[in-house]
Formats: structure tokens, C-alpha cells, sequence
């Protein structure tokens, strides 16, 4: 069945301030994370859901992840970068931006085999040690950027950006999502 595969879709936040917005994100990337490991995991299930698995892995990290990405780079990162003292925020702040780099070079080695499942779900139990592998360091990444922005960067947000830059940050995270 789909389900076991692909799951329950997260939850959305309702607030709708900056760093809500963002912690939802945060929940689509470990819900998306999750169905990529339970599809590595799983060459028995049935070819429709691995098939279904794979386009729904796909099209999150291939087309929302990179709104998010962009959310922090080029949203969250500049004003930080002119808010933040020096010291270890500000180095979290450039943290933050240089982990998407290996993030990047994790999803593209997973795409082509998510691509092969996609298109030919039989193919599957030959991808299974590299889906497992790649998926295992991605997940590794995305625990360690996902703590570091909910643990340093968002609450930096919230010490040392007023009000008006966060609202700003909201706005371009809702206009790159209507484009």
C-alpha cells in the first residue's frame, strides 16, 4: 500500500510568522526524508508504490527543497550576516549556507537512482545498497543542518532581527512559492 511507503503528509504549521514558515519546511524535509529511507528500504513493496515513493521524493527535493534553500541564502543569511556580532552565531549563520554544499552533492547522487525507480521500479533491488547508503549520509546531514538552525540560527533570528526584517523574510518566502 502507498501509505507504507510515502506515509501520512506532515502536518503544516498554522502560524504564519518567518520562523514558523521555516520550521514547517523543516518538517517536509524529515517527512521526505523518512519516505526515502522507508523506499530504500523497501525493494519487496509493490512497483506502484515504489514508483509513487520516488516521483513524491523527487519532486519535494527537486522542487520545493530548493525554495527553502533559497529561503535561507538569500532571505535569512543576508540579514543575519549584518545583525550578528562576531563570534559563533555569525559562524553558524555562514554554517548554515556552506552545509547546503554537501546537502547538494548527497541529493545528487540519490536523484539518478530515485529517477531509476521512478521509471523502472523493477530495477530496484540492484539500486538498494546505494539508496541505503546515500540516504543514510543525507539523513546524517539533514540531522545535523536541521538542529543547527532550530537550536542556533532561528532563535539568532529572533534575538537580533526586528520585526520588519523578519515580515520581509515571510514575504520572499511566500512570493518564491507563488512563482
Amino acid at each position: 500500500m502507498l501509505n507504507t511507503i510515502t506515509g501520512a503528509a506532515a502536518a503544516s504549521t498554522t502560524s504564519e510568522d518567518a520562523i514558523s514558515l521555516l520550521l514547517g519546511c523543516h518538517q517536509r524535509i524529515r517527512h521526505f526524508t523518512g519516505v526515502a529511507q522507508r523506499l530504500a528500504e523497501s525493494p519487496e513493496a509493490p512497483p506502484d508504490d515504489r514508483t509513487a515513493a520516488a516521483i513524491a521524493v523527487l519532486r519535494y527535493f527537486t522542487v520545493a527543497l530548493p525554495l527553502h534553500e533559497a529561503d535561507e541564502n538569500e532571505s535569512v543569511f543576508p540579514r543575519l550576516r549584518a545583525a550578528l556580532p562576531a563570534g559563533p552565531l555569525l559562524e553558524a549563520n555562514s554554517a548554515m549556507v556552506e552545509q547546503h554544499r554537501a546537502l547538494n552533492a548527497a541529493l545528487a547522487q540519490l536523484i539518478p537512482l530515485w529517477r531509476r525507480i521512478e521509471h523502472d521500479p523493477a530495477a530496484q533491488p540492484t539500486l538498494t545498497a546505494a539508496l541505503i547508503e546515500n540516504t543514510q549520509q543525507m539523513k546524517g546531514l539533514w540531522d545535523v543542518h536541521l538542529r543547527l538552525e532550530e537550536e542556533t540560527v532561528f532563535p539568532a533570528m529572533q534575538q537580533f532581527l526586528d520585526a520588519r526584517g523578519l515580515e520581509e523574510i515571510r514575504g520572499e518566502m511566500r512570493t518564491r512559492r507563488q512563482n
